[in-house]
Order: structure tokens, then C-alpha cells, then sequence
């Protein structure tokens, strides 16, 4: 058992079409590297991994990470993994604003055999970001996700090999969003790790069918995140090494061969509790 820093260093065979679970979370979790610092990241023809980590020294790239992540490690460690650093990074975007009140971050990455991989970052460090979490459970849609989706339907209107669509956290949110609000022809799958939900009225009207069967929703049983609003279709519960909300981190989540390792406990009552508190708190705003 490993998680993705060690996963990476082992993981040999180049990335080419056949992504795994751990392949996914290992991309989601890049996107907490502000790779839009630099010029061939932004750009739309893109540079490879293995150039970006050397630019793992340029403070500009973790402005916004987590102390509890391993961002840098992990950015150095794809850029000298066979299976990763030949991966291309493209058309990467930050924007944070107050007006509209949004924090977002997305990028592209394309694989050897042409495979695209749209992902979506989480919540980051700045008071933005936990701001505008307290909207999902408010409004549908939100500004991050209507960016989500105009990002996803530019991503595939670049043409290529087929799309999967990737995200922890809040990232998540936006990408089962974007996937379902688009839907482009060439989608394969989601990944959505340990998703901020939806409204209820969203998930029970429908607005997921068209990725019904898509969707690949990992959580932790002791995550406070996705038991806050319902999700869009059943979640894989997978075990993580640290405890109760801390689980949260996808730095902290195992790894068995290139799957997620699975946890039979069942999700913590807590995080149930917290969930049915802000729904009754959501249905008073709404009534209000």
C-alpha cells in the first residue's frame, strides 16, 4: 500500500490511454500547482511535465497550496516518472476574483497516445476560494461552474483523442458539472474525488442522466465534504491514513497496484450529521 508520491516514483510503463484510478488522482492533485505561473503551461500548445518540475524551485507555483499538501514533491516526482513525464500540460487557467466571487484553476493534460485529461482544482488556501464554497448549496449554477463548463466545451472543441474529466474536492463539483453540462461527444469518463455535492432539487431532476454511467465518485469515510450536499451517483468508499475530516487530503489516500484501496467502513456519523444540518439550513434560505 502507497500513496501517489510513492505510486508516481514506482509507476513505469508510459501513460498512453489506459489511465487508472491512481493515475486520476495523481492529476487532480497536480492541479493544486498553479501551473498558469508559467508561460508553456498557459499556453496552448502546452510543455511536458518533465519541464515543468524544473521549475519546481519558482515560489509562484505553490502560492496557493495547502501546508498539508506535498504539491512540490509531487510535481518533481511526475517529472522523472517514466509514466508521467512525457504527459503535456496545456492551456492551464487561474482566475480569482472578488467580482464575481470565484476561485478557479483548470488545465489540460495530453498523453502520449493523444488521451486528454481535463481537470479541475479544489479550494485552494485563499480567502476567495472558502468563500465561494458557501454558494454551492445556494446557487446552481455557480460562476466557477459556468467557467467549468465553458473551459470543458473549448477542451473538446480542440479535437483529439477522447476526454476524461477530473477533480477533487471542489474541483470535482466542477467537473461532473461541466461533463454534465456538456457532454461532448468524445467523453469517457469522470473522476470525481471526494466531490462537493449538489442541491437536491439538481441531482433529483435529472440534470445527470447524460453521464449516467460515467461518473467514478470516490470518497473517505470520515470526509465532512461530500455528505454535505447529495451526490450524483453512488461513491466508492476508499481508506486513507489519516482520520476523520483529515481524510479529506488526497496526499493521505492509499494505493493498491493502480487502484484506490477500499475502506468497509462505513461513512462517519459525524459527516452524516453535518450533511443533514445544512440541508435543514438550506431549506430555511430557501424559504426565507
Amino acid at each position: 500500500m502507497t500513496a501517489i508520491i510513492d505510486y508516481v516514483r514506482s509507476a513505469t510503463p508510459p501513460l498512453r490511454s489506459d489511465l487508472s484510478p491512481a493515475d486520476a488522482l495523481t492529476l487532480a492533485s497536480l492541479t493544486y500547482v498553479d501551473c498558469h505561473a508559467l508561460p508553456g503551461p498557459r499556453s496552448t500548445h502546452g510543455c511536458l511535465l518533465r519541464d515543468v518540475a524544473q521549475a519546481s524551485s519558482i515560489p509562484a507555483l505553490f502560492r496557493h497550496s495547502s501546508v498539508t499538501h506535498s504539491d512540490r514533491a509531487l510535481l518533481e516526482a511526475v517529472g522523472a516518472s517514466p509514466r508521467f513525464r512525457g504527459v503535456r500540460v496545456r492551456d492551464a487557467v487561474t482566475k480569482i476574483g472578488t467580482c464575481p466571487l470565484a476561485q478557479f484553476g483548470a488545465l489540460t493534460f495530453v498523453d502520449e497516445a493523444g488521451a486528454r485529461f481535463v481537470v479541475f482544482r479544489g479550494t485552494d488556501t485563499t480567502a476567495v476560494g472558502w468563500a465561494e464554497d458557501t454558494r454551492f448549496g445556494l446557487e446552481f449554477p455557480t460562476i466557477a461552474q459556468r467557467w467549468a463548463a465553458r473551459y470543458l466545451d473549448y477542451a473538446a472543441g480542440r479535437g483529439g483523442g477522447p476526454i476524461t474529466v477530473i477533480g477533487h474536492s471542489k474541483g470535482a463539483n466542477l467537473a461532473l458539472y461541466a461533463a454534465a453540462a456538456t457532454t461532448p461527444p468524445v467523453l469517457e469518463r469522470v473522476y470525481a474525488f471526494d466531490p462537493v455535492g449538489f442541491p437536491t432539487p439538481v441531482v433529483d431532476g435529472g440534470f445527470f442522466e447524460d453521464i449516467d454511467g460515467l461518473m467514478h465518485i470516490y470518497v473517505t469515510a470520515g470526509s465532512w465534504v461530500s455528505p454535505l450536499l447529495p451526490l450524483p451517483a453512488p461513491a466508492t468508499v476508499v481508506a486513507s491514513t489519516w482520520p476523520g475530516p483529515l481524510s479529506h487530503n488526497p496526499y493521505s489516500w492509499l494505493i493498491e497496484g493502480s487502484s484506490l484501496r477500499g475502506d468497509s467502513r462505513a461513512p462517519s456519523r459525524s459527516g452524516a450529521a453535518l450533511g443533514g444540518l445544512v440541508g435543514v439550513l438550506l431549506r430555511v434560505c430557501r424559504r426565507g
